[in-house]
C-alpha cells in the first residue's frame, strides 16, 4: 500500500470500472476539453519550468491564484 494515498487528491480519465474499491479515492475526473483548448500554453509552461526559467511552486501559486473565468486556472 502507499503511504498517504487517502490524502492524496486523485483524479482519472474515465470511470475506474475494472477496479471499483478505488472509486473511493477518487475526487473526480480529468476534463480532457480544458488540457486541448489550453495544450499550447501548457506546453509553454512544462518548458519554462523544464529549462529552470520559472520554479514549479511559483507556477502552482500563480494557477491557484487564478479567477474561476481563466480556463488554466487550477480546479
Amino acid at each position: 500500500m502507499l503511504r498517504g494515498l487517502t490524502d492524496s487528491k486523485l483524479y482519472t480519465f474515465e470511470k475506474p470500472v475494472p477496479y471499483p474499491e478505488m472509486e473511493k479515492l477518487l475526487r473526480g475526473r480529468i476534463n480532457t476539453k480544458i488540457i486541448q483548448e489550453n495544450y499550447d500554453d501548457v506546453l509553454r509552461l512544462a518548458y519554462s519550468i523544464r529549462e529552470g526559467t520559472v520554479s514549479a511552486s511559483l507556477i502552482m501559486g500563480k494557477l491557484g491564484s487564478y479567477s474561476r473565468q481563466n480556463s488554466l486556472r487550477l480546479h
